[in-house]
């Protein structure tokens, strides 16, 4: 059982794509993630992989840089239900329209699961957050990012618009007094 384990933990956490190939010509139905780093550890007895020193995660959806990692498994194998980022983190992705967003914290903590038939998936960043697009940008503490149900919500926030509420687009150069105060934003449904 312990093999098993092995494999499922090096293929999320090694970024291995393992497949049935069924048709060598068709394009894989996800790309593999992969993780580079200075430093990995696996403990196979509490289903950890830990990543230290120049973490660099590439994945189809984002892009992630920190100095720790700590990728969590089910025993069971599978999807990743934690996955904590510390120093210095720095997550890139784009929405369905190609919009990139920047977001930057002193730690970032994802956490999937599925209770009573609903999905939960949420991202929250601490220390120092903030979130960024061609809009604006938001900082608070915490910021949550609510995947399932495309909700960002922030706590003692504050947020820039690039461009004012009626949909007209501002300078670059925004004056003083443009902060505004937002309790919850939404955000487009984000990539399968």
């Amino acid at each position: 059982m312990k093999i098993i384990h092995l494999i499922a933990l090096l293929v999320v956490a090694g970024g291995w794509n393992l497949r049935a190939q069924t048709n060598p010509t068709a394009a894989p139905a996800h790309a593999p993630t992969r993780i580079d780093s200075d430093r990995v550890d696996f403990d196979l007895n509490t289903h950890q992989a830990v990543y230290q020193g120049n973490v660099r995660v590439d994945d189809p959806q984002m892009k992630l840089t920190c100095t720790h990692l700590v990728v969590y498994l089910p025993e069971s194998g599978g999807r990743p239900n934690r996955i904590v980022a510390e120093t210095n983190v720095v997550i890139d992705f784009a929405d369905e329209k190609s919009q990139k967003m920047h977001a930057t914290s002193d730690k970032s903590v994802y956490v999937y699961a599925i209770q009573n038939g609903a999905t939960n998936e949420t991202v929250t960043l601490t220390g120092n957050a903030k979130v960024e697009n061609a809009q604006g940008w938001l900082t608070g503490e915490p910021i949550v990012w609510d995947r399932a149900s495309n909700h960002l919500t922030a706590t003692n926030q504050k947020m820039i618009f690039r461009q004012n509420l009626d949909g007209a687009k501002t300078g670059t150069n925004l004056p003083p007094g443009t902060i505004q105060n937002i309790d919850r934003l939404t955000l487009p449904p984000s990539q399968p």
